[in-house]
């Protein structure tokens, strides 16, 4: 597959060997990473490089970042270089006292920081967040919507906000789509039992998730006082079954992290819809293939 790479606005697609892209939901930027021929003493053809600091650019629109890496052996005539889109900024220290809704927050958090807004998803309501450097703009923008499930992405320069899984990227099935997929179940992390203590730190009643097969394993909650819905808070330190699992497809630019997909006639228990968490993207010769981790809500 023929991607198109630009670096500083010129076009760098020709040296181009390989490609590598990636996000996943625990991963604050997108990184791109590109392996090209440099060979400027041995092969006159080959003596352009990326170099830290210059923006680069893939496909469409796909990926637009800074590079921050060179790497290169003496005994090679490649050279690679990493780089991350725009979010690697949001690790940023913020200060300030941030208060209205939560679209409001985000966009004076970055805008005192430089950093342009696209769409923002607002579940509403007022939220107040106090950093006085201690919170990065990541940090401020996650306390924002805390239990709100949004994926925080870049769209070119511009930070954009959404629930995960609102896109649906597509479908894809074992006949012709899936080559390879896996399924993990594991109860290793399990919370089914959370402990309400008062402020004497006394037991005063507790919520369970149901899990009890497996024996219990309990963690506290001590209530502070300012909660809307103490059970609702406590509820949030529970833990299930952690099912997690992977697909290798063809290779498709439109499947990244925090989108929704629905996987069909694959021989595994891996069927319906499901949230995609992290995305690894691989293109070398003419073979293109991407790796879906994808979050389990539900198997069929």
């Amino acid at each position: 597959m023929n991607m198109q790479v630009s670096v500083n606005g010129a076009d760098f697609s020709k040296e181009i060997e390989s490609i590598s892209w990636s996000g996943d939901e625990n991963q604050l930027a997108r990184k791109l990473k590109i392996t090209y021929l440099y060979a400027p003493r041995s092969t006159p053809a080959y003596t352009r490089a990326a170099r830290k600091g210059d923006q680069i650019t893939l496909g469409g629109g796909l990926f637009q970042g800074i590079v921050l890496n060179e790497e290169r052996s003496e005994n090679s005539i490649t050279m690679s270089n990493t780089a991350y889109d725009y979010a690697w900024y949001l690790r940023s220290k913020a200060f300030g006292v941030y208060k209205g809704s939560p679209a409001a927050v985000v966009s004076q958090v970055c805008s005192e920081n430089g950093i342009p807004c696209g769409a923002l998803y607002d579940q509403g309501g007022e939220v107040e967040v106090i950093t006085a450097g201690e919170k990065s703009i990541s940090q401020v923008i996650k306390a924002v919507y805390e239990g709100q499930d949004v994926h925080v992405f870049m769209r070119g320069t511009s930070l954009c906000t959404e629930k995960y899984g609102t896109e649906l990227a597509g479908t894809v099935t074992g006949d012709d789509y899936v080559t390879d997929a896996s399924y993990t179940s594991s109860a290793e992390n399990l919370i089914n039992k959370v402990v309400l203590l008062n402020k004497e730190e006394e037991p005063v009643g507790e919520v369970t998730n149901g899990f009890t097969e497996y024996g219990t394993i309990s963690e506290a909650y001590k209530i502070s006082g300012d909660e809307l819905d103490v059970n609702k808070e406590a509820e949030k330190l529970l833990k299930g079954l952690e099912e997690s699992g992977k697909i290798v497809v063809r290779g498709n630019p439109g499947f990244v992290t925090g989108k929704a997909i629905i996987v069909e006639k694959v021989n595994s228990k891996i069927r319906g819809r499901f949230i995609i968490i992290s995305d690894a993207h691989e293109i070398r010769d003419a073979s293109y293939i991407t790796t879906l981790g994808l979050r389990f809500e539900s198997v069929v």
